[in-house]
């Protein structure tokens, strides 16, 4: 406001507004509610002998002219003035502060998250019948927990792809492959992974702040510490808890299989934790990083997956004692067939998408085509990939590249 005040003596109630945008409220003849947008005055008129009191107009009168009272003074009815002016402002605040990030950052939830559960998880057996409950109660839970499953399943075709079994089953554990049948290496390997793939998925969303159970709950003015444990480590263990409601299944855990699986999905959980990371965040003047807050997260799925393929190859088998095993080990219970037998082809090559393998050096076995395509031959086929190669730099700010043409041969496996 400027060096003088408004008022008004028209009757109570009534507001103007000045040019400045300061808002002047007629609480009686002799008393206005100033508001100039941060701070909010009662002044009172002294003595003043106005003959034309009844003009609903602004008056421009000195400083000093009007006495300035304190709050304290004011009426009931001044104070419910007061609120019915600020609430439209605390509303307006309300609806535009992120409330599920306490750091001031925008927090927005993928739209897939509220789409619905995929019409697949509604006809799973009654194995995996806490997907459906799920789906109809916590939809956004059950679809980040499916989609960690499906990115399990990518990050296991791509540790295995110079092995004879890649990975490639149709879908994910959910559709029951035939696998699952048998107490293989590979079986373990693959409910490990699966249970892996599930907690990783949560937790990412929770730290991610898009589920509502799981709300990351930080501290944006650490206590004068060097420093503390704070951040999204809640997620990680509400992901391993929602892995293993989701994917134990309900058949009788008295059998071998069964405590196999039960062991396996234990021990995919575990590498979750045992790859956790610490994160830290510094405070101080100019990045000083006088104090820290500091977090455990979750690795990236292809670590988790690494460490699990190092299980694989490191696995246990075991006839019915299954206490001697470390929970964090594979464990199986029968030899894995013939890379090559009628077996090994018919349950484990049911394959949507051709194997690809290396024709250039016989002589080595690693990913060669007489390894992995069991003697059936394999089939060349020249390919074209465009690509953008040679980028610029422009200030500012752009990238610019060539168009280029690879030319390749891809040699695939023969049905």
């Amino acid at each position: 406001m400027a060096n003088y005040d408004y008022y008004s003596e028209a009757g109570p109630s009534t507001s103007n507004q000045s040019e400045d945008g300061t808002q002047v409220f007629n609480l009686s003849k002799h008393e206005v509610l100033i508001f100039n947008g941060r701070n909010i005055r009662i002044d009172v008129e002294r003595g003043v002998n106005s003959n034309n009191s009844s003009e609903n107009t602004f008056k421009r009168k000195p400083s000093g002219i009007v006495r300035r009272t304190h709050f304290r003074r004011a009426t009931l009815s001044h104070l419910l003035l007061l609120l019915s002016i600020t609430a439209p402002l605390f509303s307006k605040v309300e609806a535009t502060f992120p409330t599920n990030s306490p750091d001031g950052t925008v927090i927005t939830r993928p739209a897939k998250l509220t789409q619905g559960c995929p019409a697949e998880l509604f006809h799973l057996s009654r194995s995996f019948r806490h997907f459906p409950s799920m789906c109809r109660n916590h939809a956004p839970l059950a679809i980040v927990a499916y989609e960690g499953l499906h990115d399990a399943m990518e990050h296991c075709r791509e540790q295995m792809r110079f092995q004879v079994w890649d990975c490639a089953i149709p879908g994910t554990v959910l559709n029951e492959p035939t696998l699952l049948r048998f107490g293989y290496r590979e079986t373990a390997y693959l409910w490990a992974m699966s249970a892996a793939g599930a907690a990783w998925g949560v937790a990412q969303a929770c730290a991610q702040g898009w589920l509502e159970e799981c709300k990351c709950v930080t501290t944006p003015i650490p206590p004068p510490s060097e420093w503390e444990w704070a951040g999204c480590s809640y997620g990680v263990q509400y992901g391993v808890t929602t892995s293993r409601k989701l994917l134990t299944r309900s058949a009788s855990a008295k059998s071998p299989l069964r405590r196999l699986e039960k062991h396996n999905l234990k021990a995919g959980r575990l590498a979750v934790k045992k790859t956790l990371i610490s994160s830290c965040k510094c405070h101080g003047v100019s990045g000083s990083c006088q104090q820290r807050t500091c977090w455990k997260k979750t690795a990236d799925l292809g670590s988790i997956s690494r460490h699990l393929t190092e299980k694989y190859s490191r696995a246990k088998q075991v006839l019915n004692d299954f206490q001697k095993a470390k929970s964090s080990d594979l464990i199986y219970t029968e030899e894995s067939p013939n890379s090559c037998s009628q077996l090994q082809y018919e349950v484990h090559q049911k394959r949507s998408l051709p194997r690809i393998c290396n024709w250039r050096n016989e002589t080595i076995s690693r990913g060669s085509c007489a390894t992995l395509c069991c003697g059936r031959g394999y089939s060349v086929s020249h390919e074209v990939v465009a690509y953008k190669c040679d980028c610029k730099f422009i200030w500012c700010c752009k990238l610019e590249c060539n168009d280029c043409l690879q030319h390749r041969w891809v040699s695939t496996c023969n049905n």
